[in-house]
């Protein structure tokens, strides 16, 4: 294979290696921004064993509104909560038959408190007031996701450490490579008084070229698989009434892109070189 070929080869090796850890980083920092944006506050709600427009209703409202552990509370009426049901189930017509009304009035509560022994505390509060029928505070949901972002994140770093490695390894090899291709040159240099510093300078060069090249080439990857997946995901996502959306990367990301790749090249050629250049000696 020509040089130009080789290093292209290069390039594009360590831009996949680069690009792979960046782009599932990407996808959750959005996820995380997107349910920090929607839906992530916790909501409790309060079914009512009243109807929406009698004096106890009224009395839990007011007592509600006036805790300081609550943020805010919604009253949903029979008729509202039977008009959403119809909305988002599509059984209007199969409702539109009942005599009654089969569905209860609901207070939607905005809790200050996110979870744990409060939140607890809380629900077993407004279970004990006059006029709710049930209490449901369905926390356990944002509790596994919460967890699982945290496994996703662990699971990033681990990847990008590797992958890290690998491009290390990667440019550090191509250098011994060129090394050993070289070996009668530095053996010759050598004989005539040049230092190991002096010899691995170009080297270091090299590497630093190698990593950036590769950064660029992860950059124009990334961009390229993030405007490719945009559509659809944004399609998805509307699907779910969600507002997640992947973006492109900003100046500041590109720029430390571009840092994280000359400095493992750099990195790379330092470690790699100067064991190699160790074991030569000239004759």
């Amino acid at each position: 294979m020509s040089a130009p070929g080789s290093l292209i080869t290069t390039w594009l090796v360590i831009g996949i290696a680069l690009s792979l850890p960046l782009l599932l980083g990407l996808g959750l920092r959005e996820a995380a921004v997107a349910d920090a944006k929607a839906s992530i506050e916790p909501s409790v709600s309060v079914y009512l064993s009243v109807p929406s427009d009698s004096a106890e209703a009224q009395e839990l409202l007011n007592t509600l509104r006036g805790s300081s552990q609550i943020q805010s509370v919604i009253l949903v009426t029979e008729r509202q909560a039977l008009n959403a049901f119809a909305a988002q189930s599509g059984f209007g017509d199969i409702l539109g038959a009942f005599s009654e009304n089969p569905l209860p009035a609901m207070l939607d509560v905005k809790p200050l408190v996110g979870g744990g022994a409060e939140a607890k505390l809380l629900v077993n509060w407004m279970d004990e007031l006059p006029g709710v029928d049930e209490v449901v505070f369905d926390a356990a949901w944002l509790a596994r996701l919460q967890a699982l972002m945290r496994i996703l994140n662990r699971l990033v770093i681990a990847m990008g450490l590797l992958f890290s490695l690998g491009v290390i390894l990667i440019i550090g090899n191509t250098l011994r490579l060129t090394i050993e291709s070289q070996r009668s040159e530095i053996e010759i240099s050598k004989l005539f008084g040049a230092t190991d510093r002096f010899v691995q300078r170009p080297f270091i060069y090299r590497g630093f070229w190698l990593g950036l090249g590769g950064a660029c080439f992860a950059w124009l990857i990334v961009q390229l698989s993030l405007g490719f997946l945009a559509a659809p995901v944004e399609q998805m996502a509307q699907a779910y009434r969600s507002s997640f959306a992947l973006g492109v990367l900003s100046v500041d990301e590109s720029l430390w892109l571009l840092l994280v790749g000359a400095g493992l090249g750099i990195s790379a050629s330092w470690l790699s070189v100067w064991r190699h250049l160790k074991q030569i000696q000239p004759k």
